[in-house]
């Protein structure tokens, strides 16, 4: 099976009731310092989910870093997006909760171990 390593801009969560509705009833998943939050809910976009990435700027606050930070987990979730056991569509949220700078093996493989944790609550529970 040819898998495309692509992340296209329809799968980009950008609309806000879609962000309020991901963080009233969402859940999500912690592995410092990265945090998932999630909710498997319809939306009329034709793709099987949406996903944003956030770097606060509260603990990062220099906007380079903010942006080379979030370069890096789209890259690492952009390789990784084939290892989701996806229930139907899903909102998704990575969120950078750490307050240096990371390289990009450390993302890389804490966005593994919460997506391994993903894929097992979402199918504990079907």
């Amino acid at each position: 099976m040819n898998k495309r390593y692509k992340l296209p801009k329809k799968n980009i969560l950008k609309r806000k009731q879609l962000i309020e509705a991901l963080f009233t009833r969402g859940r999500s998943i912690a592995v410092y310092p990265l945090r998932l939050v999630y909710l498997p809910e319809p939306y009329p976009e034709n793709s099987p989910y949406l996903v944003a990435f956030s770097v606060p700027k509260k603990k990062i606050k220099k906007a380079v870093h903010r942006n080379r930070i979030k370069r890096l987990m789209r890259e690492s979730f952009r390789l990784q997006q084939h290892d989701l056991k996806l229930p139907g569509k899903t909102l998704m949220m990575w969120i950078y909760t750490g307050k240096d700078m990371p390289d990009y093996e450390t993302i890389y493989q804490k966005m593994k171990l919460i997506i391994n944790e993903f894929n097992h609550k979402i199918y504990k529970k079907v």
